[in-house]
């Protein structure tokens, strides 16, 4: 990579430095297992051209190194003159980009990835609003122009493209943004359109590749097929919403959901048995990085799928298997080089699996493992943050052990599980009181069923720091729709439409190699 000081045309003091920091320290930590060409490639190489890209990468860079405390915490001057620093950057590079827009009605993929590189720098200050404001404009961008060019995918990914410029928004950006979209989407106030990377053929079906090339064709496949299947959920609940049941084609492309996500089981488990003895190290980590995914739609599924939280004691196998990969995905130091903190990923997604061992996992010495890798871990993905959820997990877990009678510091051993009527059902937070300019004391109930799983609910608030105000109040990420849930549906409904989405219940999380 040549030096940023001999290719880039800086304007302001400091501009340098941010983009310094941002091709050596952020960028290969952002860019994951699978979007370097993006991250450490095509953003250098338009920022030599496009202010707009320029400006917005050192605004990452500039704040990146704030969060990764290489320079004095935001509470302090020399944090906020840095914020301030980066904020302006991020300014400049919004009003480059309205700019281009205004000269260049041609410019979609500086602009769409302008939107990227926008929503990355809202979530390192922790602004879902913004930041899913533009993942927005991007899809809507990426739809815009494929129905502009008549460029949509028409087959599975990576084959096929028209352009240079279809291969490069198909492959580099389209991808990133589904991701987000799906990320944040699911756990934030806005409602947006969604977006495919692999064609759908005539009766709105998802065509995947017979056989998957890449552990990045086996990825998208999963991303495509878990967004096309959050649509349906949207227009299941929207029918129910008018007293309306989910019309039969909803049905039927639910089962072929079912049936590509075994389809894609097979693919993933030949591409591995073709491929794995030539994978190096990093190769490993991203198959890995794609199984933790795998195990994340499984939880998805066993979600609907318990009828009490002593059903969660069935999927032993499920939480061992997460905690192996996780601890796999973060456990080499070579990944921390020149003591830089992993402050933001954007491709492990391991909060959400955690999720389930940390909570819905009762086995002490299993989930306290899941609570050590909630600290060990990235702090933040997306939107959400690894320490808050651990800090609520963390008291989940006293509240039902409590109920053990065990001495105080005795860890329970693994023959005693909370009972039934002790455990956590769910939990909701608010954002409570502002302490000290970066702490907040939060309000989170607990919701429980002590008399039993056909009495009321008992509600048990309580004020607990959760860390910075910035950071939105951390949701249950493993809840069901309202559809699937009886007590705000109908229980016949809701049984009929759990077995025609889900096909018969099982027994156990499905295992992958």
């Amino acid at each position: 990579m040549p030096a940023i000081t001999s290719v880039t045309t800086t304007t302001v003091p400091g501009e340098d430095r941010a983009l310094d920091f941002f091709f050596h320290k952020a960028a290969p930590q952002l860019a994951g297992f699978f979007e370097g060409s993006f991250w450490k490639g095509s953003v250098l190489q338009l920022s030599l051209s496009e202010p707009a890209i320029r400006q917005a990468i050192a605004s990452i860079g500039s704040l990146y190194e704030q969060e990764a405390s290489f320079c004095p915490s935001p509470s302090s001057d020399g944090g906020n003159m840095r914020s301030g620093f980066a904020v302006r950057l991020y300014n400049r590079a919004i009003r480059s980009v309205i700019e281009k827009t205004a000269a260049d009605k041609s410019a979609i993929p500086v602009i769409v990835m302008a939107s990227i590189l926008f929503a990355c720098f809202e979530f390192l200050r922790r602004n879902g609003t913004a930041a899913e404001t533009h993942i927005a404009s991007g899809i809507n961008l990426l739809r815009t122009w494929r129905e502009k060019t008549g460029s949509g995918p028409s087959g599975p990914w990576g084959r096929k493209y028209v352009s240079f410029e279809s291969h490069f928004i198909e492959t580099e950006l389209a991808p990133i943004l589904s991701l987000f979209n799906l990320n944040t989407s699911e756990f934030g106030p806005c409602s947006r359109s969604r977006v495919l990377l692999n064609g759908v053929d005539e009766s709105g079906l998802l065509v995947l590749a017979e056989r998957f090339e890449s552990l990045r064709e086996a990825r998208i496949a999963l991303v495509d097929m878990v967004t096309a299947a959050l649509s349906l959920f949207e227009r299941v609940e929207a029918d129910l919403s008018h007293g309306q049941l989910p019309e039969p084609d909803i049905l039927v492309a639910f089962d072929s959901i079912r049936g590509r996500l075994d389809q894609w089981k097979v693919n993933f488990e030949d591409l591995t048995r073709r491929r794995e003895s030539t994978w190096d190290k990093e190769q490993q980590k991203a198959a890995d990085a794609v199984r933790i995914m795998w195990h994340s739609a499984d939880i998805g599924i066993i979600t609907y799928n318990v009828t009490c939280e002593s059903d969660w004691d069935r999927y032993r196998p499920a939480y061992e298997a997460i905690l192996q990969i996780a601890d796999s995905l973060i456990s080499d130091p070579g990944d921390y080089q020149d003591e830089l903190p992993k402050t933001l990923s954007l491709d492990l997604g391991l909060i959400f699996p955690l999720h389930a061992v940390a909570w819905k996992c009762r086995w002490p010495s299993l989930r306290r493992k899941g609570l050590d890798l909630l600290l060990r871990i990235p702090r933040q993905e997306w939107l959400l943050d690894a320490q808050c959820y651990h800090t609520i997990f963390s008291r989940i877990m006293e509240i039902e052990e409590a109920h053990l009678n065990m001495p105080s510091g005795i860890i329970p051993g693994d023959d005693t599980l909370p009972p039934e009527h002790a455990r956590v059902h769910d939990f909701y937070c608010t954002r409570g009181l502002e302490t000290n300019g970066e702490d907040t004391l939060c309000a989170i109930t607990f919701l429980t069923k002590p008399d039993g799983l056909d009495k009321e609910w008992h509600y048990q608030t309580e004020y607990i720091h959760l860390g910075s105000s910035q950071m939105n109040a951390p949701a249950n990420l493993i809840s069901c729709k309202k559809w699937a849930k009886p007590e705000l549906t109908n229980p016949a409904t809701v049984s009929l439409l759990k077995t025609a989405v889900f096909g018969s219940v099982k027994d156990s999380a499905s295992d992958i190699s």
